[in-house]
């Protein structure tokens, strides 16, 4: 009986994939899960900008991406205001991105950026959704 543990076990562990493997964070670092925030973040961004609402919704109902999650000091909803997509805002604040105020790591709000980059389309939906 033992030795079919064993020889499960050592099967099972020969099949698993490097990322599977629970190794010690002191041993050796994995860094497959930053490579995958790091890929979801840019394929975020991107559909910030190409306005792919379908992929954020998706994301968002998902669990992968939070409606407050910060790229580069800046949460999602501010990106969508520096690119001037009104409708990304709604979607956004929608989920919640705007139950407080969103700030970036500068200190400037959601309004700054839209003013700041002449993005008169984003300014127009954030009075509406703070009205």
């Amino acid at each position: 009986m033992k030795k079919i543990l064993l020889s499960t076990l050592l099967i099972s562990l020969t099949t698993l994939g490097a990322a599977e493997v629970a190794i010690p964070k002191d041993s050796i670092i994995i860094k497959t899960v930053d490579e995958k925030i790091s890929i979801i973040e840019e394929k975020t961004l991107l559909a910030i900008q190409s306005e792919n609402y379908r992929f954020i919704e998706e994301l968002l109902q998902s669990g992968a991406i939070s409606p407050r999650m910060t790229i580069n000091g800046k949460p999602l909803i501010i990106h969508a205001a520096i690119h001037d997509k009104a409708e990304m805002i709604l979607l956004l604040a929608s989920y919640g991105a705007m139950i407080l105020e969103p700030v970036c790591g500068e200190g400037k709000d959601i309004m700054e950026h839209a003013i700041e980059n002449k993005a008169i389309h984003a300014q127009a939906q954030i009075i509406v959704i703070k009205a």
